[in-house]
C-alpha cells in the first residue's frame, strides 16, 4: 500500500510540474529602445510571450502587417506599406506600473524605407509619479538605420526617434513637454 501510495504522489508531482509549467505565460526580450526622456536614460523591452496551454503559440509587442486593398467609392482605404508597431516597456515581464512607450510607423512594401504617410506616432504612458499621464509626438523626426528580413516573417529593425511629446491629459489644453531621444533594435514578426 505504502509503494502505490508513493507511486502516486510521485506520479503527480512528475505530470504537476508539466502541467503547471503550462499554466503561466513565459516572456522573452524581442528588441530594446534606448529611450531618453527629459536626459534621463531606461532601457525598454519589445517582448513575445506564451500563452498558457497553447505553448506552441506567441503573442508579440513588436509586430508588423500589411493591409488588402479596401475600396470605397474608388478609392484604397487602406493603410499603404507595411504598417510597424512597437509597444514597449521598461521590464521583460509584465509590470502594471511600468511607463510604455509605443511607436508606430509605416514602411515600403519592398524596399523598407520610411514612408510619410500615415506620419509617424510616438506614445509614452507614465503610470505614477509627477509625469504620470499620456504624452504624444508634438514634433521631431524617426529615421530608419536598416531592416533586414528574416526567417519566419521577421523584420530585424534599427532606427532612431527624438523629438518633443507633449502631455494630453490636461484638460485646460496642452500638457508639459518632454523631449525624447530613442534608439532602437527590434525583431518585428508579421501579425
Amino acid at each position: 500500500m505504502k509503494i502505490r501510495w508513493i507511486s502516486g504522489v510521485a506520479a503527480l508531482a512528475f505530470c504537476g510540474q508539466a502541467a503547471l509549467a503550462q499554466e503561466f505565460p513565459v516572456y522573452e526580450s524581442t528588441g530594446t529602445i534606448n529611450l531618453a526622456i527629459d536626459g534621463k536614460p531606461a532601457t525598454y523591452h519589445t517582448t513575445s510571450n506564451t500563452i498558457p496551454h497553447q505553448p506552441d503559440k506567441l503573442v508579440h509587442t513588436a509586430n508588423w502587417r500589411s493591409f488588402a486593398p479596401m475600396m470605397l467609392a474608388g478609392v484604397n482605404m487602406a493603410p499603404p506599406g507595411l504598417l510597424v508597431s512597437l509597444l514597449s516597456r521598461q521590464t521583460i515581464e509584465p509590470d502594471s506600473a511600468s511607463p510604455q512607450l509605443k511607436l508606430t510607423f509605416s514602411l515600403h512594401d519592398t524596399d523598407h524605407v520610411l514612408l510619410d504617410s500615415p506620419p509617424p506616432e510616438v506614445i509614452y504612458i507614465v503610470k505614477e509619479g509627477p509625469l504620470a499621464g499620456e504624452y504624444r509626438r508634438a514634433s521631431g523626426t524617426l529615421d530608419i538605420v536598416s531592416v533586414t528580413p528574416e526567417a519566419g516573417d521577421i523584420l530585424a529593425i534599427r532606427g532612431r526617434a527624438s523629438g518633443t511629446l507633449a502631455g494630453v491629459n490636461d484638460k485646460k489644453g496642452a500638457g508639459p513637454l518632454l523631449g525624447y531621444e530613442a534608439d532602437f533594435n527590434v525583431q518585428a514578426r508579421r501579425h
